[in-house]
């Protein structure tokens, strides 16, 4: 009796352990079936959940990296620009333009501003050039000197510049020698050079471009003369007027002028002491104003520059500052 009850016992604590044990979905599970699994199967971890295979992935070591950064803020620091000092950096260039071969010096003053010197010159003789028994022996002669501040807006490699020209001593000159017995007209009249055995007719012009001196000049161009950089060679270019004024225009003549064909009705061509000279000089007088009056509509000279410049760093260059 004893050991049926104690039988009894065992298979209701059986019975119980086999209802605390889950089955798998569609199969039922009977007591023994846990204790027959492998022990990687007990060991397997769960389904992963709807939530977590709809979480994005995230990149290697992403845990340690926010661990490590928790509490921190970034933000974007600004670069340095060094600026260099006054006087620090200087150039010296050469170019050519419409009044010969320049040459320049400039000075760094600030970061936008510079100072510039310079120079022009050119010489031209033409010797002999005889056109309709006229001989002429012409040249050009130009010689400058200015002084000018170069502003670079925003730091850019356009350059505005503003000064003067504190010397100035372009002109052109031609001297004539007219064959004797040429006829020629002036202001509408023909008049004839003297005869052979009368002095012979001459004339000396002059064309000026210097009728005001010092002359405001007022460029703008391209590139730095030097460069804000450890950069020594650029090459700017430079496009402007100089307002000299309107150009000055002379004309006199000397010698024998006669008013007809016969060359017996003639005069000195200096003076208005004979008819001769009287009609000559009136129709001079009257061709210098026209010839004048055309020259006032260009009231200035123009500037057109292109060459190549060296910047070297000075004895003084200072430290360089710097800005964030």
């Amino acid at each position: 009796m004893k050991q049926s009850c104690g039988f009894s016992v065992l298979v209701l604590l059986l019975a119980g352990a086999a209802f605390l044990i889950p089955a798998p979905a569609g199969q039922a599970q009977s007591p023994g079936d846990k204790a027959q699994q492998p022990p990687a199967l007990l060991n397997a971890p769960d389904a992963p959940s709807e939530q977590s295979a709809n979480a994005v992935p995230q990149p290697p070591f992403a845990a340690e990296m926010a661990a490590a950064s928790k509490g921190e803020s970034f933000e974007n620091v600004p670069a340095v620009v060094v600026h260099q000092n006054p006087f620090s950096r200087a150039g010296i260039g050469v170019g050519i333009s419409p009044l010969g071969i320049g040459v320049n010096s400039t000075l760094l003053l600030t970061q936008i501003f510079d100072a510039r010197l310079s120079g022009n010159y050119f010489a031209y003789n033409n010797g002999r050039i005889e056109v309709d028994e006229f001989n002429i022996y012409g040249g050009l002669h130009f010689a400058t000197a200015a002084a000018s501040l170069d502003l670079y807006p925003f730091n850019t490699p356009i350059r505005l510049s503003a000064g003067l020209m504190l010397y100035n001593d372009n002109h052109a000159a031609a001297v004539m020698r007219i064959d004797p017995g040429t006829s020629f007209t002036m202001n509408g009249q023909t008049f004839y050079a003297g005869g052979s055995n009368s002095a012979p007719l001459m004339g000396n012009v002059a064309l000026a471009f210097h009728t005001v001196r010092p002359a405001p000049t007022l460029t703008m161009g391209f590139g730095k003369f030097i460069p804000r950089s450890s950069r020594h060679w650029s090459f700017p270019s430079e496009f402007g007027v100089a307002f000299t004024g309107a150009p000055s225009i002379d004309l006199s003549m000397t010698g024998t002028i006669c008013t007809n064909g016969q060359l017996t009705n003639c005069g000195n061509a200096a003076n208005s002491s004979s008819p001769a000279g009287a009609a000559f000089n009136s129709a001079l007088q009257a061709k210098l104003a026209n010839w004048r009056h055309s020259l006032n509509r260009v009231p200035f000279f123009p500037i057109a520059s292109g060459g190549v410049s060296y910047s070297f760093n000075t004895p003084w260059p200072g430290r360089p500052s710097a800005r964030f």
